[in-house]
C-alpha cells in the first residue's frame, strides 16, 4: 500500500492480538483504535486533514466505529470484506443457532444474543458514518458472505451520498488486494483523489476505465 498509493501507513495491533498484551473485547479494541487516531491527530509531520481509515474484516467493524465517533478527525473510510455483525456471523458459523442469534437483520427471537460480549453491529454503525465510504468486496470471500458487504453499502448509501461499492469477482477474504490486481489499487487511488485530495495520483489515465467498471459493479 505504501508503494502503490505513495502514502504513510499506521498499523495497529489490538490488545490480545499479535504481540500486544491484554484480552480482546469490543470496548478495549475501540479504546485502542481511538488512542491510535488521537496519536496521529497530534502529530505535526503528517497532514492530519487526510487521515483515511482502512479496515478489512474485523478491522472494518472497528474502522466504522472510529469514523462515526470522529467526524472531525477522519477524512474517509475504506471497508473491505467486512461483516454486518458478529451476531450474524455466529449464525453463519453455527447454522443450528441461526434462529436464536443474529443482528438487526435477523428475524429470529435472538434469545442467545446476550451471550455475545462483542457484537460489533457494523450494519447499524455504518448508517451513521458521515464521511465518504469505499466498499471493496471480494465475491469469493470464503469467510464473510459477500452479501454482507452489499448490505453495509445499502445501509450507508441510504444516508450518505458519498458511498461507492466495487466488487472483485475472484477476491477471497484476505487476498482481494492481490487478485484484484491493478484495478484494486486504481479504485482506491481514484477514491482518495476525490475525497482526500493531495494524495499523488499515478493512474489518472485509467479514470474512465475504473468508472465504467464501477458502474457495472453497482
Amino acid at each position: 500500500m505504501m508503494q502503490r498509493l505513495q502514502c504513510n501507513v499506521f498499523m495497529l495491533s489490538y490488545r490480545g492480538y499479535g504481540e500486544s498484551d491484554g484480552y480482546p473485547s469490543q470496548k478495549g479494541i475501540t479504546y485502542d483504535a481511538q488512542a491510535a487516531l488521537d496519536h496521529l491527530a497530534q502529530r505535526n509531520d503528517i497532514d492530519t486533514t487526510r487521515i483515511v481509515i482502512f479496515g478489512r474484516s474485523l478491522g472494518g467493524a472497528v474502522g466504522a466505529v472510529l469514523a462515526k465517533n470522529n467526524p472531525d478527525k477522519v477524512a474517509t473510510l475504506i471497508l473491505e470484506n467486512t461483516f454486518t455483525s458478529i451476531l450474524d456471523m455466529a449464525g453463519i458459523m453455527l447454522p443450528f443457532l441461526r434462529w436464536f442469534i443474529g443482528g438487526s437483520s435477523s428475524k429470529g427471537p435472538k434469545l442467545l444474543n446476550c451471550v455475545v460480549r462483542s457484537p460489533w453491529n457494523t450494519l447499524d454503525i455504518v448508517g451513521e458514518v458521515k464521511q465518504p465510504i469505499l466498499f471493496l468486496s471480494g465475491l469469493q470471500d470464503e469467510l464473510v458472505p459477500p452479501p454482507h458487504m452489499k448490505m453495509l453499502y445499502d445501509k450507508a448509501s441510504d444516508h450518505n451520498r458519498n458511498c461507492r461499492f466495487v466488487d472483485f469477482p475472484s477476491g477471497m477474504h484476505m487476498d482481494t488486494w492481490m487478485s484484484g490486481g491493478d484495478r484494486y489499487w486504481r479504485t482506491i487511488q481514484l477514491f482518495l483523489d476525490q475525497y482526500a485530495p493531495g494524495v499523488q495520483n499515478h493512474d489518472a489515465s485509467f479514470k474512465s476505465e475504473i468508472t465504467e467498471d464501477d458502474e457495472a459493479a453497482d
